[in-house]
């Protein structure tokens, strides 16, 4: 499986019936990247509807359990809350991708020196800020460095432009989508963020 690349729409466990409308909006809009909770019980059911037309990875990933389960599903790639060795390992030899938590540089280094380990998952990112980027950029990082958590448009545009592949952007593109907000105001989040896309993709 390629590694991860562009916006991955993280979001959070919710019923399949709450997440079909807003999933089908954001690939109408252009999303292709979608991650959910491993054990979401909607997991199945995303993939089900939706594998034709996007990929769907595991985030909240903490045990190899957890790896296991998501192949067995049909996921596309792993995100895990630990850096662990053995989660790296058994998503490597299941062929997924897997992206290790980090926070700091030093434990950057640390999850990518890891066997199996594909990248970092550097969470929370808002509490250490896009300014972190360009330092992880410094230090040769940044490229293999995917953040997640609060992650803003104009923010996951600094990211990309520090070297990171792919972000994970929630709230800031979701915001009370999943809790009966309106889907057309959820079409006009969408452009600031698939505008950082197509830049992440050399796209006019």
């Amino acid at each position: 499986m390629p590694d991860l690349s562009g916006l991955i729409v993280a979001l959070p466990d919710a019923p399949l019936d709450d997440l079909v409308g807003v999933v089908e909006v954001l690939v109408q809009e252009g999303f292709a990247t979608f991650a959910l909770p491993a054990e979401s019980e909607a997991l199945t059911g995303v993939l089900d509807i939706f594998r034709a037309r996007a990929s769907v990875g595991v985030l909240r990933v903490s045990t190899p359990g957890h790896v296991a389960t998501a192949g067995e599903t049909g996921a596309a790639f792993v995100l895990a809350d630990v850096a662990s060795a053995e989660i790296a390992v058994e998503a490597s030899g299941r062929g997924l991708p897997c992206y290790l938590a980090a926070m700091t540089p030093a434990e950057v280094r640390a999850a990518l020196a890891l066997p199996g380990a594909t990248g970092a998952l550097l969470y929370p990112a808002d509490v250490v800020g896009h300014a972190l980027a360009h330092r992880l950029a410094e230090l040769g990082l940044a490229e293999r460095v995917v953040p997640l958590g609060g992650v803003g448009a104009y923010a996951a545009g600094e990211w990309h432009r520090a070297g990171s592949p792919a972000v994970c952007v929630d709230q800031a593109l979701l915001g009370d989508a999943l809790t009966g907000g309106s889907l057309s105001l959820l079409r006009d989040r969408c452009g600031s963020f698939r505008s950082v896309e197509r830049a992440m993709f050399g796209e006019e």
